[in-house]
């Protein structure tokens, strides 16, 4: 049995170490650009573009949402890109690179057919 102090020990967040930073970095760039790619293939970087920004200060409330929706969307996805959609979406500096990367994708596009 597992003392209180033990317990408590385990809410102290620890520093993260490098490879475990790497792993989700990597995480949210796979899902950034898959994401990206699914978007502007469909032709819906401008709805998408304005969704994400004006839904971009709940982040954090649609991260908790997927992660606490995390073992039905596994129906749907691998845990790992529920994840990793998660992270995204609670990261500022994440949603602003989706947003660039949808616009970068775009261009090309459009730049391909005109």
């Amino acid at each position: 049995m597992e003392t209180l102090g033990n317990l408590l020990s385990q809410l102290r967040p620890r520093p993260e170490r490098a490879e475990e930073t790497e792993a989700r970095e990597a995480r949210k760039r796979a899902v950034i650009e898959k994401l990206a790619q699914a978007v502007v293939t469909r032709g819906l970087a401008v709805p998408a573009t304005l969704l994400l920004e004006v839904n971009r200060p709940l982040g954090f409330i649609y991260s908790q949402a997927t992660l606490f929706a995390r073992p039905f969307l596994g129906f749907f996805l691998p845990p790992n890109e529920v994840l990793g959609a998660a992270e995204v979406m609670d990261d500022a500096k994440a949603m602003e690179s989706l947003l660039d990367r949808i616009a970068e994708l775009s261009d090309e596009r459009e730049r391909r057919r005109g």
